[in-house]
Order: structure tokens, then C-alpha cells, then sequence
């Protein structure tokens, strides 16, 4: 009962010390202040950021995703590099028919930037030729209309599906833009569908608005009108699930090597190492950043050793009165002890407000804020309880120095 008597006699002395010196206080606590409420801000844009990376990745498919790139021939090839046709259409077909343990097949003709014309409007934007699984790895929301359909592909239609740049840009302030005619080269296109605006689609994960620029036309198409072969500039598949990759994998290299004529011109990626490489980028802006406002919370730290050291200087005499009348040792180290984890825990508890503040402000702000994640609840918790840790260990040299002052050398201090 004398030992809880005695902590709460201290920290009750230490809570009076600090209100009754609330400017120095808080300049002490200031460090502390800043510490927490930087590793709070900073940790929820990182997880914000990552986050909507990870949903971006996952809704391309994540680890389901295989690429199928371009390669150099291996040199007991080197002499059949004429027979391949590379990647092309009919690659996105077979694997259509073969491959029975892929849920998606993607292909596209990159046709970069066009100019569109309409009602005597014209803009820029970018061009692609796709076929109707695009729609799943490239994460699209259609706002109004359809998107590509097989019979559109299958007849190489005029037709294309807009972004909301073109929306903006062609039809201002106009209702359904379905069935209106865009002019694209020497090119007539009727409109279909229509995307939306990229800014709040996809589940409530803010993308680029420069993605909002990009419009559809059926791959045949694209290759018809704009290309003199039928080669495509991506192809990628998705398997049914995880256990099935490595099956899939095996069954559209045996496809693709019947197509490209027995030439290994091609390599099958999976996205294993864009899943490590997020993770890794995760730990890294985690560590970096975090180690940043860790070292804010040392440094507040210090301030407050420095702070309880200038007091106990100037509280000798005191500190004499109070051992001359019955004060023990532990009695004073436990004040000042006190005061220091008081300062501490307040300055934490202020750095926690302020950041709520700083993570609404940085929404503002930052183009795309709404990335930034809410409260990040765990952050928030460590950073307190880290803040606490701090000046417990800044306050005990402090204390033990007042502890340990010789009661009559302290009454004589002047």
C-alpha cells in the first residue's frame, strides 16, 4: 500500500509541476508532439499508398496474371528468327480453345495517341485495340453502353468505347453519348460505350485521371485499319486459380510454340515477383519513413532530458526543503520521474490529435488524397506507447540526479 501511495504521491507532484509551468512543458513536450504525430501521418500515406497499389495489382488479376512477353531467341534458335510470327491474334485464339485451365485471355494493339473529332470538337487521347476479357485486366467500369463483344471482333466493327476524356472533351454537357459518331484518321466510329471517370470508380480506389484518356476499338479493327500485320503489343492470360499456374504455364508455352512454328521467341511471366516487389517497396517507405518520425520521437526525447535536468537545477534548494522535512529519496525520483511521463504521455496524446488533423489536411492536398488511408489504429497505438517509453527513459537520469542530491549541500545551493 506505501509503495502505490508513494507512485501516486509522486505522479500527483509531478502532474502540479508541470500545470504549474505549462510554457516550459510544452516546449519540452513539442519534440514528442511533432515525433507522433509525423509517424502517424507518414505510416497512413505509405499504407494508403500501397494499399491502392495492392488493389490495383489485385484487380489485374494479382498472382493469377501471366505475361506473355518477347524474348531473344536462345542461340540454337538463332537461324529460325524469320519462321515466328510473334505475338499476334491468332496467339490470344488458341490459347482461347486450348488452354481450358485459363478463366481470361487479353490481348491489345497499342495504337498510342490518335486525334478524335466530333461536332467540330477535336482532342487527343490514347487508342487500343482489345478483345472483351481486356475488360478484366485492365479494371474498367463502364458508366453507360456495352463494352467490345466477340461479334464485334469476329466483323471488325466500327465501334469504340470512350473514356471520360473524350466524353468531356467532344460532347460537353450532352446526356447518353451511346450511338454518336467519332471521326478518328479517315475513320467513321459509332459509340457503344462509355467508362467512368476513373477519379471514383473501381471500388472506391482513386486511380489516374490519365487513364481516363484511353479508348477501345475491337482488336481486328485496330489491326485492319491502323496495322499492316496482326501482331498485338500485349498478350496476357489469367489462370482459374493458384494451384492451376503452373499447368497453365506449361499448356501455353505447348500452344504458343505450335502458333509461333516451334520458335521460342516468347517468355511466360507470372507476377510472383511484382508481389515480392510490392512488399518489398511496403517494408522499405514502412522502415524509412517510420525510422524518420522515430528519430523526431529521440530527439523529442532529449528535449525532455535536457528540460528535466534545467529543473532539477533550478528546484535544488527545493529539493533540500523536501528531504530536510521528511522526503526520501525514491519520493523525489518518483516526482520528477513522474513529471517527465507526464509530459511524454501528454505530448502523445496531442501528437495523436494532430495527426488526424494532418492526415485530413494531406487528403486535400495530395492529388489523389483519397488514397490516403483513415486512422491508422496500430501506428496510432505504438506511436504513443513509443512516445510513453521515451520519456520514461528520458526522465530517469533526471530523477536519479535528484534523488541522489545531498539534502544539506542542496540547502546551502544559492
Amino acid at each position: 500500500m506505501n509503495v502505490a501511495a508513494d507512485i501516486v504521491g509522486g505522479i500527483a507532484n509531478g502532474l502540479r509541476e508541470v500545470w504549474s509551468n505549462k510554457v516550459r512543458s510544452l516546449l519540452s513536450m513539442s519534440g514528442i508532439i511533432l515525433g507522433v504525430a509525423a509517424l502517424v501521418a507518414m505510416v497512413g500515406v505509405v499504407q494508403g499508398m500501397v494499399g491502392n497499389l495492392r488493389a490495383s495489382f489485385e484487380g489485374r488479376g494479382g498472382v493469377l496474371r501471366l505475361d506473355i512477353n518477347d524474348q531473344e531467341l536462345p542461340e540454337s534458335q538463332q537461324h529460325l528468327a524469320g519462321l515466328s510470327p510473334g505475338r499476334t491474334l491468332r496467339d490470344a485464339e488458341a490459347i482461347s480453345q486450348n488452354v481450358f485451365l485459363a478463366s481470361h485471355v487479353g490481348a491489345e494493339v497499342n495504337l498510342r495517341w490518335q486525334r478524335f473529332e466530333a461536332d467540330g470538337q477535336v482532342t487527343f487521347g490514347v487508342l487500343l485495340g482489345v478483345i472483351p476479357d481486356n475488360i478484366v485486366f485492365d479494371q474498367r467500369e463502364l458508366m453507360d453502353g456495352r463494352f467490345i463483344a466477340d461479334l464485334d471482333v469476329d466483323h471488325s466493327q466500327p465501334v469504340i468505347v470512350i473514356g471520360s476524356w473524350l466524353r468531356e472533351q467532344l460532347f460537353p454537357n450532352r446526356g447518353s453519348v451511346i450511338g454518336e459518331r467519332i471521326r478518328i484518321r479517315e475513320g467513321i466510329y459509332t459509340i457503344v460505350g462509355e467508362f467512368a471517370d476513373l477519379q471514383t470508380s473501381v471500388a472506391g480506389v482513386p486511380r489516374g485521371s490519365g487513364l481516363n484518356r484511353w479508348n477501345y476499338i475491337p482488336a481486328t479493327t485496330a489491326i485492319k485499319r491502323f496495322r499492316e500485320n496482326d501482331q498485338v503489343d500485349r498478350l496476357t492470360v489469367m489462370a482459374a486459380s493458384a494451384s492451376v499456374i503452373p499447368d497453365v504455364i506449361s499448356q501455353v508455352e505447348n500452344t504458343l510454340l505450335l502458333t509461333h512454328r516451334g520458335v521460342r521467341d516468347f517468355i511466360v511471366e507470372t507476377q510472383e515477383e511484382s508481389m515480392a516487389e510490392l512488399q518489398r517497396l511496403e517494408r522499405s517507405f514502412t522502415f524509412s519513413l517510420g525510422g524518420i518520425a522515430a528519430i523526431s520521437l529521440l530527439v523529442g526525447g532529449i528535449g525532455i532530458m535536457n528540460v528535466m535536468l534545467a529543473s532539477v537545477s533550478e528546484r535544488i534548494r527545493e529539493i533540500g526543503v523536501r528531504k530536510a522535512i521528511g522526503a526520501r529519496s525514491h519520493d523525489i525520483f518518483l516526482q520528477f520521474l513522474a513529471e517527465a511521463v507526464a509530459i511524454s504521455i501528454l505530448g502523445g496524446l496531442i501528437g495523436l490529435f494532430l495527426s488526424v488533423g494532418l492526415l485530413a489536411g494531406l487528403r486535400e492536398i495530395i492529388p489523389d488524397g483519397g488514397s490516403i488511408s483513415g486512422m491508422p489504429v496500430v501506428p496510432m497505438l505504438y506511436g504513443f506507447l513509443f512516445s510513453t517509453l521515451v520519456g520514461l527513459v528520458s526522465g530517469i537520469y533526471p530523477a536519479l540526479r535528484a534523488a541522489r542530491l545531498d539534502p544539506i549541500d542542496a540547502l546551502r545551493y544559492e
